[in-house]
């Protein structure tokens, strides 16, 4: 379990947990947030005050109180701020809108092929504006728009690889350049869609301070989570999709083969079947479509040589996110046969979770850092 160590720390996680259940419960009273946070009254009164400072809550209506004083109700300021989060894939662009409440208020999807053009960057951008107009979201109150994207880049420049394309070379951009479309909303590149999406681990999986994040969609790949923070951050963070599973496997864009991308990313599943998205595989799936039944298998083997291999490598529970993730879950039993019964060694002692933000984690978490910066600026 996470353990804070500096003054500032502990006021932000306990910030950020007093806040979370202001969220998921609405107004309550101190006694009633000391209760479900188990924080003591003091520290609660503590934190509630620097959170009134900065307008974060507010008092709401009193409760009579046969004894005492009345209580108070704490009410959350939801929207205090708003962040936007954009996940740029190879065949779709998606984004998600927050702010200090729950649940996502809006999501929405557009469907292009990535190029790396001015005039694509552009449709990013007008789609941006009419995602923020839809949703009537004040602009002053807008924190940051962060965007994820599978980019490697060394530490501290400002040109950068977007290895997406599984049918073509990767990519070179200029983060500056693309970054000055976006600049009047405090944009950022989130440099990993796979840390993106294990930033928002922590706010669905609040028990899990450490774990191993997975992310299966149209690529994949993951990192490694301790104390909340996602790590190896840069450069090497997101090459769980480049482990070979079947060295005689299909070609990778990386120039090797039977990498885990290649051999289980959504799109090898279905697209080339002929099938338009995971659904529609699925569907074909539980109608007895023998080829489907048989990609099916050897994706399901493929898959639990990776995942035993992160068993084995770090010993932490296994976050599974991604478009993949509800259709892996509601098949749970067969990944399970294969992992803790057929393979294993001997008994593994983890488990696997599965995400439910499906194809919205990355563009959520990308949203979800906005947040996490914006309440840990304001209880500094």
């Amino acid at each position: 379990m996470y353990q804070p160590k500096s003054l500032h720390e502990i006021r932000i996680y306990h910030s950020r947990i007093i806040m979370s259940v202001l969220r998921q419960n609405g107004p309550m009273t101190k006694n009633d947030l000391a209760l479900k946070t188990g924080l003591s009254l003091s520290s609660v009164t503590n934190i509630l005050k620097i959170l009134t400072e900065r307008k974060l809550v507010t008092l709401g209506d009193k409760i009579d109180s046969f004894a005492g004083r009345p209580a108070t109700y704490i009410v959350p300021v939801l929207d205090a701020v708003y962040s936007i989060g954009i996940d740029v894939t190879q065949y779709h662009v998606r984004f998600a809108l927050m702010n200090l409440g729950e649940p996502i208020l809006a999501f929405d999807k557009h469907e292009i092929l990535f190029e790396n053009t001015d005039a694509y960057w552009d449709r990013i951008a007008a789609w941006l504006e009419a995602f923020i107009d839809s949703n009537e979201v004040d602009r002053e109150k807008i924190g940051g728009v962060k965007m994820a994207t599978r980019v490697s880049v060394p530490y501290n420049e400002r040109k950068g690889v977007i290895p997406i394309l599984l049918d073509r070379a990767p990519v070179m951009i200029d983060i500056d350049d693309i970054s000055r479309k976006f600049s009047k909303y405090n944009f950022e590149f989130i440099l990993n869609t796979k840390v993106a999406g294990a930033v928002y681990g922590l706010w669905e999986e609040k028990e899990l301070s450490d774990y191993v994040s997975l992310s299966i969609g149209s690529t994949v790949g993951g990192c490694v989570v301790r104390n909340y923070e996602p790590l190896n951050v840069m450069d090497m963070s997101d090459t769980y999709g480049h482990m070979v599973v079947r060295p005689d496997g299909r070609m990778c864009s990386c120039g090797r083969r039977g990498c885990l991308e290649a051999q289980c990313s959504s799109s090898s599943l279905f697209r080339r079947l002929g099938f338009t998205s995971e659904e529609a595989f699925f569907q074909a799936l539980d109608q007895g479509d023998e080829r489907c039944r048989e990609s099916w298998e050897g994706y399901l083997d493929d898959l639990t040589v990776a995942i035993n291999n992160l068993f084995m490598a770090y010993d932490l529970d296994i976050v599974i996110s991604g478009s993949m993730a509800p259709y892996l879950e509601m098949r749970r039993d067969e990944l399970d046969r294969r992992l803790f019964r057929e393979y294993a060694l001997f008994p593994i002692r983890k488990q696997l979770v599965f995400s439910h933000d499906g194809e919205y984690a990355a563009a959520i978490g990308s949203a979800a850092v906005v947040i996490n910066s914006f309440l840990s600026d304001k209880v500094k």
